[in-house]
């Protein structure tokens, strides 16, 4: 079996970042940037930390030689950021915070490797190491993919390098140094790569546990329903059926409500199995249950496969004499689907004969269970049986003999 696209990612080289191209886009669509304000309060500290860089200006340069760098600062560096800080109010998509990013850092690396050109010279190496470190600090504290970092880390290298050679330190002897604190901007490279490769990791096992999850799940409702279904027909099993037959009953006990119960069973069908095969049998089983399942799907009730070709039923809210109503209906559907019997006579069909009782939930607490529900609707089931078949009989579930039943399981 071929690895699945998680699996794939999972196991892919370390130089290699992108994901399987569907699951590199669905890792795109679901991750959520930071909300802006992380990128706003740190413009906010560029801007602190530039006013206060003033001082060393006014230190370095004298009152006079500091207009220049002072005017650049307060005149385009704090009105750009200023600028970003709206911009990047509430949910701004990762790109805008990228471009805020990198707009303000370079425009701010600019302005102090202009001041290292005009400085004394004696301070220039140190404005030239303050240069380097502009874009190195915003390179691993910007939220910026891999990509992004390329782009930026690489434009403020090849700036700083060609300001370097431009500026004429290199015949002064003066490059060692900043060409060394140069390679610091490249940094944040490999520290954008080792956190998008970790967020890409968290991503795929975040799916994969997803899907394992899912697929247990998946796996517990198929057991769910073997458990509670007759493999051959498709209806409840026996065991669900008592099981709901016992909650209901108790539910129509606390609510004062009547309650009904059906027994179904396939006329001779011994005789069908031995003339026409088991394969004909099993297939009549399973139309035979799809019917009564269609047909009680109208009056609210559950159908189960009791045992052999036998069904039984509940349906809530019927009273003596809608129950009968009920049976009736499943007798007619079952015979409406004209299943030719060739162990009748010529032109026998399929039929079913019908047992059924209600019961009223106050009798529940006089001591009458759903155990004894389903047993008047057997002898009313044996009734219609010994009366000729393909008929509905009816039992009070509170007759002498039931009573007698309640009586011995009390005692």
């Amino acid at each position: 079996m071929a690895p699945s696209p998680i699996e794939v990612g999972l196991s892919r080289p370390w130089h290699t970042l992108r994901l399987p191209h569907a699951l590199e886009a669905r890792f795109h669509a679901e991750e959520v940037p930071p909300r802006g304000l992380y990128m706003q309060s740190w413009l906010l500290i560029f801007i602190v930390f530039n006013i206060i860089s003033l001082k060393i200006d006014l230190d370095l340069f004298g009152r006079e030689a500091m207009a220049v760098p002072a005017g650049l600062t307060v005149g385009v560096f704090i009105p750009l950021a200023l600028v970003w800080i709206v911009a990047l109010h509430g949910h701004p998509s990762a790109r805008r915070q990228a471009i805020a990013a990198a707009v303000t850092s370079l425009a701010d690396m600019a302005i102090v490797l202009n001041s290292s050109r005009i400085a004394p010279h004696e301070h220039a190496d140190t404005y030239l190491i303050l240069a380097a470190i502009v874009p190195l600090v915003v390179g691993m504290i910007a939220p910026l993919s891999f990509r992004d970092s390329l782009w930026f880390c690489g434009i403020a290298f090849l700036a700083y390098v060609g300001f370097i050679v431009a500026s004429g330190l290199g015949a002064e002897g003066h490059t060692g140094v900043p060409l060394l604190v140069a390679a610091l901007i490249l940094v944040p490279i490999k520290l954008t790569y080792s956190r998008e490769w970790d967020r890409k990791k968290s991503f795929l096992l975040g799916l994969r546990e997803k899907e394992q999850a899912e697929e247990l799940a998946r796996a517990c409702a198929r057991l769910t329903i073997l458990s509670e279904t007759d493999p051959l027909t498709g209806v409840a099993n026996r065991r669900l059926f008592t099981e709901r037959l016992d909650e209901r009953w108790e539910v129509a006990a606390v609510r004062q409500e009547w309650f009904g119960v059906l027994l179904v069973d396939i006329d001779h069908f011994k005789r069908l199995n031995d003339t026409a095969g088991h394969a004909e049998g099993d297939g009549c089983l399973v139309s035979v249950a799809d019917a009564l399942k269609r047909d009680l799907a109208r009056w609210g009730g559950l159908v189960c496969r009791y045992g052999g070709e036998e069904f039984a039923a509940f349906v809530p809210l019927t009273t003596p004499e809608t129950i009968r109503d009920v049976g009736e209906s499943l007798r007619l559907a079952v015979a409406d689907l004209a299943i030719g019997h060739p162990g009748l006579p010529q032109g026998g069909v399929v039929t079913v004969s019908v047992g059924v009782t209600a019961a009223h939930g106050a009798n529940r607490h006089a001591g009458l269970r759903a155990l004894h529900l389903l047993r008047t609707a057997d002898e009313a089931l044996y009734a219609a049986k010994s009366a000729g078949r393909n008929r509905v009989e009816a039992r009070n579930a509170l007759t002498a003999a039931n009573l007698a039943v309640m009586t011995d399981h009390a005692a």
